[in-house]
C-alpha cells in the first residue's frame, strides 16, 4: 500500500479519535487505538507492540472512567440506580441534539425517573440531574484528555521508531 496514504489513514483516524472523545457518536480512544494497529500492520516498523499495548489499555481506562464519572456524579449528588438508568436513556435520547443535548438529556432522564421511580422530591431530584450533568462534563474532559495523550503518544512512537 502506498505510504502516504497509511500515514493520512492513521492521521485522519487519529483526530477522528480525538474528535470523538467529544462528540457523542464517534468512538474516541478506540478510533486512535485503530490507527496505531492499522499503521502497524499496513506499515510496519513505525508503530512499536508497546504502544499498541499501551494504547489499547489505555482505551479501556477511557471507558471504565467515563462509566465511573458518570456513576460518581448520580451517587456523590444523592441519586440512586433510577437516576443513572434515567441519565443513561436522556443522554441517548439528546444525542441527537449534540454535546449540549447529550448533558441536558442525562440532567432531565436522571430528574424525570428520580420523580417517577424513586418518588424523590424535585429538589433531591435536581440535585441527581445536577449530579449526572456535573459527571458527564468531568468524564468528557478526561476523555479528551486521554485521547490527547494517546495521540501524542503514537505521534511520538511514529518518530521515534
Amino acid at each position: 500500500m502506498n505510504p502516504e496514504l497509511v500515514w493520512v489513514l492513521a492521521a485522519l483516524l487519529m483526530l477522528a479519535g480525538v474528535a470523538g472523545s467529544v462528540l457523542p457518536a464517534l468512538p474516541g480512544a478506540p478510533l486512535i487505538l485503530v490507527a496505531a494497529v492499522l499503521h502497524r500492520w499496513l506499515l510496519p516498523g513505525y508503530v512499536s507492540l508497546w504502544t499498541i499495548a499501551a494504547l489499547a489499555v489505555l482505551a479501556v481506562v477511557t471507558v471504565v472512567i467515563d462509566a465511573a464519572c458518570g456513576i460518581f456524579g448520580v451517587q456523590k449528588f444523592g441519586g440512586g440506580r433510577w437516576a443513572m438508568l434515567g441519565a443513561g436513556v436522556g443522554a441517548a435520547i439528546g444525542l441527537f441534539l449534540g454535546p449540549v443535548g447529550l448533558i441536558l438529556g442525562a440532567v432531565a432522564g436522571a430528574v424525570i425517573c428520580e420523580m417517577a421511580f424513586d418518588r424523590k422530591a424535585l429538589n433531591d431530584a435536581l440535585k441527581a440531574g445536577v449530579g449526572a450533568g456535573i459527571g458527564m462534563i468531568v468524564g468528557t474532559v478526561l476523555r479528551l484528555g486521554l485521547a490527547l495523550f494517546m495521540a501524542a503518544w503514537l505521534v511520538a512512537d511514529f518518530f521515534l521508531n
